[in-house]
């Protein structure tokens, strides 16, 4: 099977997430436009697995799937026509680039064209992907491609728990879902999902910092993002944790869109992405919980902390939280459930009735809660953890991606507008949730846990990378001020 046959079996589910975007948030921005087109090739693709999930209870041994996603498609496209066409000519914006804008895009342009080629490279190279990929994802799709009417055979309960055969299936469907299209198995459909993923997570930081701030923010953001070596290698492996790492940057980006536009259907969008967080990888259901954590805390808080100098503060504050639960709290998470539901479910029916169980809670209660009080366990994990945090990234031997943008922010901050202080809310909160949510499993893990912390935490940071970065760039200034 060809590349571009390939290619050709992405465009229906890729176009199709692309336009459902569209539809729900109809802005014509260009450079949003962009944007809604790169968080499209995630959705698309999330979308496309959980219908073949469906499809496979049904339908199992039968190979029409591609002409339901063809259907699903003309749809959208019909939809979408009939709305432009109601709204007129789309006007294409004059780029007039300042000189440093231009060194800056030349810049990042270099380091897009080298990480590019490389991430190519380690794909061609590899064509199975690492460990993870060839030992869960990629063969999971096999068990269920080459024996479909048995396909639910795969998640036996006597597999060896080494297998994972718990994990959620976004990648591993798709994989099986392109096969059944192909008539074969074809090495390029996992190597393009990969890609596909790799260059969105870099096209909606990008886009969404041009929108944002600038066109010379969104090359440094090119620049931090596939200048790190561990993330571009990350997106060449065919593994979860980038596309992870995809979904927890696109609900940032959209409950931070919310604020600037106030519009709920990006909080309905928001729920969406974290569900197909959740269908990634099993790391998505915690992210699951933090988005809805974050949405409280910031809600709960959305312009009311200067409420300092009233008399009775305290039955003022408290009835001022109240007032605020009902009336911004509340429908904030619906909107959230609203977008949850449809991925979300899925999950819960896959844990509860179909998935064997999770290795890592294989210790039982008596021995995680000893594991918990040992106090050299924690010690241990904060300092991988610090480690990690502080030379994440291989940029030097001195330190790494996180402090470089740490000093950044000390150095070219800006005052935090009022109306997004809940935005930085939201996303701190949500990756402090992560962080906690992981390092409690360290402290459970059956594994040893000098062997579950090299093996892994490298990862567990990648999957928030990519929010620090753009959280810190989108709160400084535009390097055509500092320039």
């Amino acid at each position: 099977m060809t590349l571009l046959t390939t290619i050709g079996i992405f465009l229906l589910p890729v176009l199709s997430g692309g336009m459902l975007v569209h539809l729900l948030w109809p802005e014509r921005d260009f450079k949003l436009l962009f944007f809604k087109f790169f968080l499209g090739i995630g959705i698309g693709l999330g979308l496309s697995s959980l219908l073949y999930f469906l499809y496979l209870f049904a339908f199992a041994g039968q190979h029409w799937f591609v002409f339901l996603q063809l259907a699903i498609f003309l749809i959208l496209l019909a939809f979408t026509i009939g709305m432009e066409r109601k709204r007129g000519k789309l006007s294409l914006p004059r780029l007039n680039l300042t000189r440093t804008q231009i060194i800056l895009a030349g810049i990042a342009a270099v380091v897009f064209i080298v990480s590019f080629l490389g991430t190519g490279s380690y794909l061609l190279r590899r064509q199975q992907g690492d460990w993870d990929a060839w030992m869960m994802f990629n063969r999971a799709a096999r068990f269920i491609y080459r024996d479909q009417p048995h396909w639910l055979e795969s998640f036996s309960r006597q597999m060896d728990p080494i297998f994972h055969a718990d994990y959620p299936l976004l990648l591993g469907l798709n994989v099986a879902s392109g096969w059944d299209a192909l008539g074969a198995e074809s090495a390029y459909v996992q190597m393009l999902q990969s890609a596909l993923f790799a260059l969105a997570a870099l096209g909606i930081l990008v886009s969404a910092l041009a929108s944002l701030k600038s066109v010379g923010q969104a090359s440094l953001g090119l620049i931090i993002l596939w200048g790190t070596p561990t993330l571009v290698n990350e997106g060449a492996r065919e593994m979860a944790d980038l596309p992870l790492a995809f979904f927890i940057l696109s609900t940032a980006i959209l409950i931070y869109f919310y604020f600037v536009y106030k519009k709920p259907t990006l909080i309905v969008l928001s729920g969406l992405t974290a569900g197909l967080a959740a269908w990634t990888k099993n790391e998505g259901s915690l992210f699951v919980i933090g988005v809805g954590v974050a949405l409280v805390v910031a809600f709960m808080f959305e312009n009311s902390l200067e409420d300092t100098k009233k008399e009775n503060i305290v039955s003022s504050r408290l009835r001022d939280l109240v007032v605020k639960f009902r009336g911004n709290v509340l429908p904030a998470l619906f909107w959230y459930a609203l977008g949850l539901a449809f991925p979300f479910v899925i999950v819960i029916c896959f844990k509860l009735f179909l998935a064997p169980p999770s290795d890592v809670l294989s210790n039982g209660a008596t021995r995680s809660i000893q594991q918990i009080l040992e106090i050299p366990r924690h010690l241990e994990i904060l300092q991988y953890l610090g480690r990690e945090l502080y030379y994440f990234g291989d940029w030097t031997n001195w330190f790494g991606a996180i402090p470089a943008l740490f000093v950044y922010f000390l150095l070219f901050r800006l005052p935090i507008n009022k109306e997004l202080r809940p935005a930085y809310i939201a996303g701190i909160t949500m990756l402090a949730v992560q962080l906690f949510g992981d390092y409690g499993v360290y402290l459970i893990t059956p594994y040893d846990l000098t062997w579950h912390l090299s093996y892994s935490i490298e990862r567990i940071v990648l999957q928030i990378f990519p929010v620090i970065a753009f959280l810190v760039l989108a709160a400084s200034r535009v390097p055509e001020e500092i320039m």
